[in-house]
């Protein structure tokens, strides 16, 4: 039934990630509304829509089946019954580690692979998907640069290595015992986004941080940290891959420096 909509999306290059998602919520769509495709009517999205709200479903998550639905009737099916407007999105504020918490989770482990992944994480900003796809090839040592190949919009880009990781990694290389293409091989591949979390799982556990620790949260801390020592938001922009501006403007809000600086009035009292 849906052939069309992934062969418009391979022809589009779409990730497979996206192709997932939009098969997901077209064929969800279908079997809830109990209807062929031809007979879909603007009500019917409508309602289903409506459906998704009422389980509570999230804003992101609502607009993700409404652009799916939008892509197929729209794009494939050259249907025009699309006034239906999108859920405005609630604005919250990114979860950040400290410098100490970073310190104390990489120091967990005596795993160098585990350090090296929860290192990385920070030390680049890079998403996880990113991460776990590095090639030693796309590290460039002298410069202290990491090429990130088609990250998210396929779109490829350069970021920050620190010197300690440059040191780390070319330790690492050194005593590992099968040779890969990949940064952290596995398997003949390298690891998945699950390994990854089970780390930052464990790590949180032994280094009892209390906060929720996940790979974006530490691509959060990067961004906000460099925020902190005055990296201009274009700049920072190129390194976290942002294709729109307010994206990486959203930071601002966060960054802590500014507030440190404001003196109490309760402490004023006293």
């Amino acid at each position: 039934m849906f052939e069309a909509l992934i062969e418009e999306c391979v022809l589009r290059n779409y990730s497979k990630r996206t192709i997932d998602i939009y098969l997901h919520y077209n064929k969800h769509f279908i079997k809830m509304c109990k209807k062929v495709p031809h007979e879909v009517t603007q009500k019917d999205i409508r309602w289903y829509l409506g459906v998704l709200i009422r389980w509570n479903k999230s804003p992101s998550t609502v607009n993700l089946a409404h652009n799916a639905l939008i892509f197929y009737y729209g794009q494939i099916l050259k249907r025009k019954f699309f006034d239906i407007p999108f859920q405005k999105k609630h604005i919250k504020v990114k979860q950040i580690l400290t410098k100490n918490e970073i310190k104390r989770l990489i120091s967990s482990t005596n795993n160098l692979k585990h350090r090296l992944v929860m290192s990385m994480l920070y030390s680049t900003g890079a998403r996880v998907s990113e991460l776990i796809k590095i090639k030693v090839d796309d590290i460039y040592f002298e410069e202290k640069l990491l090429l990130v190949r088609e990250g998210k919009g396929m779109k490829d880009r350069y970021t920050i290595i620190s010197d300690k990781n440059i040191l780390d990694i070319k330790s690492y290389l050194d005593k590992r015992k099968v040779k890969s293409d990949y940064l952290f091989e596995a398997r003949g591949s390298h690891i998945t986004a699950k390994t990854v979390q089970a780390i930052l799982i464990k790590a949180r556990r032994v280094a009892k941080v209390r906060k929720n620790v996940t790979p974006h949260v530490f691509r959060h801390s990067f961004a906000t940290h460099l925020k902190d020592d005055g990296i201009e938001d274009s700049l920072l922009q190129k390194l976290m891959g942002h294709g729109n501006y307010k994206t990486t403007q959203t930071y601002a809000r966060v960054t802590s420096c500014h507030f440190q600086k404001i003196k109490n009035p309760h402490d004023l009292l006293y």
